[in-house]
């Protein structure tokens, strides 16, 4: 038998990925190729849970003839080293001829890798370069004598696609869909990946920590709802999703250290707003989003900042939340939610609408009058 190994963090597995896979494959004359998304690698740091990526590698896999993924790596506690991946696979297979898939950048390292001496004489390592990085033959050479590694290097060049740039497009919203197998954009969407430095689990879990009960319930109520009606208006409900639980992230922060988020930090910003402590969090809530979550996406930012006064400009997502945060099913009956709650359903800008008025209509009763942020966006919609 005679198994190649893709081996990596692999978050996300993409395109380039599965094409390298299989040209090893075709090239080498290989039976399969192993996905093996690495535990705790000890050269990399990242924030996606071993979970997520080995479900990623998995549905890539489903699509690929002769690919399989292995959880041998994942399943491992503590760092991860290939010396003793490949002795536990050397131990179960004995006959099998293992073919270990690098990149041609990575002949500059491989020495560093634990053990090496060891990892040498347990596989034979295919170098695939690119069309700007061939492989370095003296390297080739210079590695082979000093430690006895076996090498072939393909006559094919990996395709231009890393993870770092689907990371990135994702978290500036950009299509992913042509650079990872099908199913994986739709994974990644689904469960919030990439779109924060932090899993939906970990988000909900440090909201729960700083958040008062009645808040975080409150907070998941808002992101169910801009969840479930984001698909009505054309709004990616990932991102609904999580502008909902971030919205009001930043709730019970002294006004003090809002004052110091937002300042120079939020343009718009006026002194009113810095006084108010009940708004304060909204424009505070979009600096901290960014700055402990990781949200990069300026859609994302815009909906939270704008949930609590809204503006003349709104888009659907920033309708969205400012609605979803009016109309969340834990909210306790007044005058007008049912109203704003089925206008929701059909028209988000008219649901906006009623619940501003509604808004309006409460501070008027106190005495008090609505920012002029709320009153232009009332004259906008």
């Amino acid at each position: 038998m005679r198994i190649g190994i893709m081996g990596g963090t692999l978050d996300p597995v993409h395109n380039g990925h599965i094409e390298v896979a299989l040209a090893a494959k075709r090239l080498l004359k290989l039976d399969r190729v192993m996905l093996l998304p690495a535990g705790d690698p000890p050269h990399k740091a990242h924030p996606t849970l071993k979970r997520d990526r080995l479900n990623m590698a998995r549905i890539a896999a489903e699509g690929a003839e002769g690919l399989f993924v292995s959880e041998i790596e994942i399943a491992r506690e503590g760092t991860t080293f290939t010396v003793d991946t490949l002795r536990e696979l050397t131990q179960r297979e004995p006959d099998t001829l293992w073919y270990y898939l690098i990149g041609a950048d990575t002949l500059d390292v491989l020495d560093s890798w634990r053990h090496f001496e060891k990892v040498a004489g347990m596989c034979t390592f295919a170098v695939i370069g690119r069309a700007d990085e061939p492989a370095d033959m003296n390297r080739v050479h210079a590695l082979e004598q000093q430690y006895g590694a076996r090498f072939e290097v393909l006559p094919f060049n990996g395709p231009d696609i890393s993870s770092t740039q689907i990371r990135d497009w994702v978290a500036k919203g950009e299509d992913i869909t042509d650079l990872v197998p099908p199913g994986v954009a739709d994974y990644i969407r689904k469960n919030l990946l990439y779109l924060a430095n932090r899993s939906r689990e970990e988000i909900c879990a440090a909201l729960q920590a700083t958040l008062k009960p009645g808040r975080y319930t409150h907070t998941l109520g808002v992101a169910e709802t801009a969840l479930r009606l984001a698909p009505r208006y054309g709004v990616d409900p990932a991102r609904a999703e999580l502008a909902g639980l971030l919205h009001d992230c930043a709730k019970y922060m002294p006004i003090d250290e809002m004052r110091e988020l937002v300042k120079g930090a939020v343009p718009d910003v006026d002194g009113e707003e810095l006084e108010t402590v009940s708004v304060l969090h909204a424009p505070a809530g979009a600096v901290w989003a960014a700055r402990e979550f990781g949200v990069r996406d300026p859609a994302i930012l815009s909906a939270i900042r704008k949930h609590t006064l809204g503006d003349a400009q709104m888009s659907a997502l920033d309708a969205l939340i400012y609605t979803a945060d009016f109309i969340e099913p834990n909210r306790a009956p007044f005058p007008g939610l049912e109203e704003a709650r089925s206008l929701a359903e059909t028209d988000i800008f008219a649901a906006t609408r009623k619940c501003a008025e509604l808004t309006n209509r409460h501070l008027a009763e106190q005495g008090r009058q609505a920012h002029p942020r709320t009153l232009r966006m009332l004259a906008e919609l």
